[in-house]
């Protein structure tokens, strides 16, 4: 039945916008662009596929839905790089023994979560 992983979708009001936010912001790479219709990313060192969508503008796709998230080895030092780069954070918390973690948000209002690897996960 099913066998993989494909990707994560993510609604955009601006496409070209996200896409330049997710290559410049996060380091992923564009395996294919058709403006204004699809765009479809990669990031091989992370070996996952980010595929962006368009919605209208005011449109209920943004920012509602799943929330991929990402690990990070030292979230403080990734959180400095990304406020660096004008990129909205959240405030890191934990929730009992859990991994620090914080919500970011991307070009379009779509939110984004980061956890830190635990030290026996470094």
């Amino acid at each position: 039945m099913l066998y993989q992983f494909s990707h994560v979708m993510m609604y955009a009001t601006d496409l070209s916008r996200a896409v330049k936010w997710y290559t410049e912001i996060l380091g992923f790479t564009p395996s294919f662009v058709v403006p204004d219709r699809y765009a479809s990313l990669r990031h091989d060192a992370m070996g996952c596929r980010l595929d962006l969508h368009p919605t209208e503008a005011g449109g209920k796709d943004v920012g509602f839905g799943p929330i991929p998230n990402f690990l990070t080895k030292d979230l403080d030092e990734t959180l400095k790089a990304l406020q660096a780069k004008g990129v909205k954070v959240g405030t890191p918390r934990r929730e009992g023994g859990s991994p620090r973690f914080v919500t970011i948000w991307d070009s379009e209002g779509n939110a984004l979560g980061l956890e830190e690897t635990m030290n026996d996960e470094r």
